[in-house]
């Protein structure tokens, strides 16, 4: 039998081929004499919008492993569709959720190709799309949600909101009072509420839908683990804690982690960091979709330099405003962003780099602290290696995220938690709440390095046998099963 995967095409979003590749290694799970096979099917976006992500789809489609004579991991490139000037001409998030919705008819031609054989599909968490098409060949369908537990509440609790009690949510950006939502144990303020649940384009035209379709699935697979948030994954057991509908089973599975190629090696940043000190560097890097205006570049760095850290910044080129869709490229010359001087002066202390692999970075013992815009994968990551985080969001659910670190789990120091990326008002961290921010993260024997080191025991034992991911991650093999054996 054979489980077909299909990402949001995006760097954000590979977690979903790391679990491609739990399904393949896991085979003892399953029935004896039984094996699933996995296919994986690739959107490319244009070189033009996000080079970082069409090379790694290169690179996955060169890359599919045979495991055995019946047991396979393959990458299939969709055919390409055109894109429309409309995409380019909104968002970002509007240009890949268009390319995804062209692509139906590729997808749904390929699953009729493969049956009676297709035990399951495996959409990400912004591919609902694809459940319709999937329903449509009587194929059960999973969403692979990579953004935390909280988060999925907090969709699965708006929709409840707008669609039973006929709420404007996208006022609540607005109200005076904190928000009560059930996967948040403290109420939130409504200055971390994500724009995609508060902005109404991105609201009413999307996530809306998204958060609608979840419930359709058979299950929602999460990117998570019980040690890390018990509160929002108990909230889903809870009676009408979401509305009338039912929520389909959740199962977290995480942390899975982005182990896959990398399209770029950096032994030259390796090599500074093999001769700095064990803990002594401040990873400074917002992810493949982060970036600063000029004016907050040139505040962060006079705060990086103030606070007198060894640092390596991971520093990118923000998309003109011009080009929405696009994502951030790579600067010619950092010395055109930055202070004047300010290479000069910490070059014996510092290194500003453009892309770079993070979680080769983050493993290496001479980071001890990290400057992050608080996407998932990044938080897991941070985890995982036992690295604590200073809160920088800038988009998505990062600001709600950046919440549940700082002030629900302990594990992040704080240096804002409602930062937009291109915010309206123009606003900008100060010098002074960086400085603050970066000492604070690198400050030895804290009670949040404390922490951190514990969760990375924690997270390291979830998905080992016996561990809670593991048997979460059992009970989903043994749901794909009973459809596949019916």
């Amino acid at each position: 039998m054979e489980v077909v995967l299909i990402p949001w095409p995006v760097m954000g979003h590979v977690q979903i081929v790391e679990f491609a590749k739990l399904i393949i290694h896991r085979q003892t799970l399953l029935p004896p004499g039984k094996t699933l096979s996995v296919t994986v099917l690739l959107m490319k976006l244009p070189d033009y919008i996000d080079s970082v992500s069409s090379s790694y789809a290169d690179l996955l489609s060169s890359s599919s492993t045979s495991a055995g004579a019946a047991v396979h991991l393959n990458f299939v490139h969709l055919p390409a569709t055109e894109p429309t000037p409309e995409w380019s001409a909104r968002t970002r998030g509007y240009f890949v959720h268009s390319l995804v919705v062209s692509q139906q008819p590729n997808v749904a031609d390929f699953l009729r190709s493969r049956l009676p054989n297709v035990a399951a599909v495996v959409v990400d968490m912004l591919c609902t799309s694809m459940i319709g098409v999937a329903a449509e060949l009587g194929i059960p369908a999973y969403i692979f949600f990579t953004s935390p537990a909280s988060f999925l509440g907090a969709m699965l609790h708006f929709q409840t909101l707008h669609d039973e009690q006929n709420d404007d949510v996208c006022a609540l950006q607005d109200s005076g009072s904190e928000l009560d939502i059930p996967s948040f144990s403290l109420p939130l303020p409504p200055s971390v509420l994500s724009q995609v649940l508060v902005v109404r384009s991105q609201w009413e035209d999307r996530f809306l839908h998204y958060a609608r379709d979840y419930r359709k699935a058979r299950g929602i697979i999460v990117n998570t683990f019980v040690e890390l948030e018990p509160h929002a994954l108990g909230s889903f057991v809870v009676d009408s804690a979401y509305g009338a509908a039912p929520v389909p089973p959740v199962y977290s599975v995480g942390p899975i982690l982005n182990r896959g190629p990398s399209h770029k090696s950096s032994p030259e940043v390796l090599k500074w960091l093999d001769e700095q000190h064990s803990g002594s560097v401040v990873l400074i890097c917002f992810g493949s979709q982060g970036s600063l205006s000029e004016v907050q570049i040139r505040e962060l760095a006079i705060g990086l330099e103030r606070s007198g850290q060894r640092f390596l910044w991971s520093l990118r080129r923000q998309a003109p405003s011009s080009q929405k869709a696009s994502f951030p490229g790579e600067y010619e010359s950092y010395r055109e962003v930055l202070p004047e001087g300010f290479l000069d002066r910490t070059s014996g202390v510092g290194k500003v780099v453009g892309w770079i692999p993070q979680l080769e970075v983050l493993s290496h013992p001479a980071v001890g602290g990290f400057v992050s815009h608080c996407g998932w994968n990044s938080v897991l990551e941070s985890l995982w290696c036992g690295v604590p985080v200073a809160t920088w969001p800038l988009h998505s659910e990062q600001q709600m995220n950046a919440f549940q670190l700082v002030r629900e789990l302990g594990l992040a120091v704080e240096i804002t938690l409602s930062y937009l990326e291109r915010s309206r008002d123009g606003s900008v961290v100060a010098v002074a709440e960086v400085e603050r921010g970066i000492r604070e993260v690198m400050e030895s024997g804290s009670k949040v390095k404390e922490r951190v080191r514990e969760m990375k025991e924690k997270s390291r034992m979830t998905v080992v046998e016996g561990g809670s991911s593991y048997a979460s991650f059992k009970r989903l093999i043994d749901d794909m099963m009973s459809y596949a054996s019916t």
